[in-house]
């Protein structure tokens, strides 16, 4: 047999095969934050590892902004297959893996860094919560310390009071922000620069990192100091969809996911104090209250809203010395 003929063969054999090898995975994740917000970054890095990990075959397709719908759609839309995976507050992720309200209790972790080793050290713990209302757990990212953004100044927790202030859809930041003397007024994150800029809220609790994408202070020029949440972002796929794929993808996506969350929380962290030093040459006014009245106004809650066996051994295991 001619050398030509013996090449053409390893050719067609070759072009035969590459269908069967080449599996592509395009996984579409979807997120309310701004594009290249601290979260959405830390997509675009588990994407470019996802894509290393799997020589290409593998990759993320996002789509930030709330392009797909605000976050329970984003939830809903996993539960029901129709979106591969979303990246969400875990105060709206909480109402579906209720063993996750832990995360939205005031005061919890001290620094982004003491919450993230105490989430990798309880990881099984999670996911099995995730597993059990359907959910894989794929990555943690921090959505930063959260304060308060307000049309006038916050100096002390009186000035908090009668002033009516966004909350997530949540039970218990509604009952945190009722405690702190608010009037709390759930609503959809897309809807609040025009809630704030027709003056239909006062004010709303916000991290640093969104107070800057969204250029809330546009609209809300005062900036408090609070730091009353150590606020979560999961990403979550439905556990059924998880389960179907080829285990060397399943490996690639947790390694991804892991290895993204870690150096997205640094960079939140790293994000914090240049932020709010740069919101001063937007004409903001930076206040720092005692936090100890909001504080002490936040431990009923620990009782009051703690109370499901899952909810109280993960948050044993979260503040374990």
């Amino acid at each position: 047999m001619s050398n030509r003929v013996l090449s053409s063969l390893a050719v067609l054999a070759a072009l035969t095969a590459a269908p069967a090898l080449a599996a592509n995975y395009t996984f579409k994740v979807a997120h309310t934050n701004a594009a290249d917000e601290v979260q959405d970054k830390g997509l675009q890095k588990m994407r470019e590892l996802l894509e290393e990990k799997t020589d290409g075959a593998a990759t993320l397709e996002i789509y930030p902004g709330g392009q797909l719908g605000d976050e329970a759609q984003l939830i809903e839309g996993v539960m029901l297959g129709s979106l591969d995976m979303s990246m969400t507050s875990n105060s709206l992720l909480s109402n579906y893996i209720e063993d996750f309200r832990v995360f939205d209790m005031p005061f919890l972790f001290p620094s982004i860094s003491a919450l993230g080793e105490k989430v990798d050290a309880n990881w099984d713990l999670m996911e099995d919560s995730a597993n059990g209302s359907g959910f894989q757990l794929i990555g943690v990212f921090s959505s930063g310390i959260r304060h308060l953004m307000t049309s006038k100044p916050v100096e002390t927790i009186d000035d908090v009071k009668g002033l009516k202030i966004r909350t997530m859809q949540n039970p218990v930041h509604v009952e945190a922000w009722r405690a702190y003397g608010a009037n709390p007024t759930p609503m959809a994150y897309s809807e609040l620069y025009g809630a704030l800029q027709s003056g239909v809220v006062d004010g709303a609790e916000a991290a640093s990192t969104g107070y800057d994408g969204m250029k809330f202070y546009e609209v809300a020029p005062d900036f408090a100091l609070v730091g009353w949440l150590n606020m979560t972002a999961p990403v979550v796929m439905q556990k059924a969809a998880y389960d179907a794929l080829p285990e060397n993808i399943q490996t690639a996506l947790m390694e991804a996911g892991q290895e993204a969350t870690r150096w997205e929380r640094q960079y939140v962290e790293d994000q914090e104090q240049p932020l709010i030093d740069s919101f001063k040459a937007e004409g903001v006014t930076i206040t720092r209250p005692d936090v100890e009245p909001f504080r002490k106004a936040s431990l009923p809650l620990y009782e009051s809203e703690l109370t499901t066996p899952g909810q109280k051994k993960l948050f044993q295991a979260l503040t374990a010395e």
